[in-house]
């Protein structure tokens, strides 16, 4: 199994602190957003990381690697250097999976702070055989129309996948964490070849789940979904002391 951190946005919700640095390369605790997650994968003893990002913050990318040692993982970006010009994460994914082959995928948003175990998810993963993503209960329905709301049966079996509800049916949502095995990732290019969105990613899992069994995992703690300056300072604040070389 490999592992995916998708960090191909400009993030321009929080400009100005991301009009030079990428979102995940922002500060908090004793590193930056992306060493937490790092520690987070690194747990699973995969065979590879990869880190989905753009032309325009690869080398920023490639720096943070060399500085922390990382032997195991690797930069693939996507040719945008512009907002306007990017593929998307899913058209993303489709080229990692073209350049690094068929293999199951562990991936993340490269803006999640979480406290999931991901080790407990891989079990889960492995009981099942079949995709699983991670799900967190937010406070309000009004905080669920951000995002995908998703209701699950008693096996955990997706039931229903609704991306940003006008009327959310529930504050169970997904967080942006997917493990998926080949058969479920490779078919990225049917979905976009039946001209579905390359963005966001909820819209391939929605797809997906029509089709296939897609489980959810409920966990419960924190999870900070870091889109804006607000949720970011609030992150900061909770992250304040904690060490990413410890962080799993």
């Amino acid at each position: 199994m490999k592992g995916i951190v998708l960090a191909g946005g400009y993030a321009k919700r929080l400009w100005p602190l991301t009009v030079d640095t990428p979102k995940p390369l922002l500060p908090i605790g004793d590193g930056f957003i992306i060493d937490y997650i790092v520690a987070k994968l690194r747990a699973l003893d995969l065979e590879e990381i990869i880190i989905s990002t753009n032309k325009r913050f690869e080398e920023k990318f490639v720096e943070w690697i060399k500085k922390r040692g990382y032997a195991e993982i690797r930069v693939i970006p996507e040719p945008s250097k512009s907002e306007e010009e990017k593929l998307g994460p899913i058209r993303a994914l489709q080229l990692i999976i073209g350049e690094s082959g068929p293999d199951d995928y562990f991936i993340t948003a490269g803006d999640n702070l979480f406290s999931l175990d991901l080790r407990c998810m891989l079990d889960f993963y492995n009981q099942v055989s079949s995709a699983v993503i991670a799900l967190y209960e937010v406070e309000r329905k009004e905080d669920a129309k951000k995002y995908a709301c998703v209701i699950v049966d008693d096996e955990n079996l997706i039931r229903r996948f609704e991306e940003k509800p006008e009327s959310p049916p529930c504050c169970l949502v997904s967080t942006g964490i997917y493990a998926l095995p080949w058969r479920c990732i490779s078919r990225i290019g049917e979905y976009l070849a039946g001209g579905n969105p390359p963005d966001p990613m909820g819209r391939f899992i929605c797809w997906l789940s029509e089709t296939e069994k897609v489980y959810g995992l409920r966990f419960s703690g924190y999870w900070y979904d870091i889109g804006s300056i607000e949720s970011y300072r609030a992150a900061f604040e909770t992250f304040k002391g904690v060490g990413y070389s410890s962080y799993r």
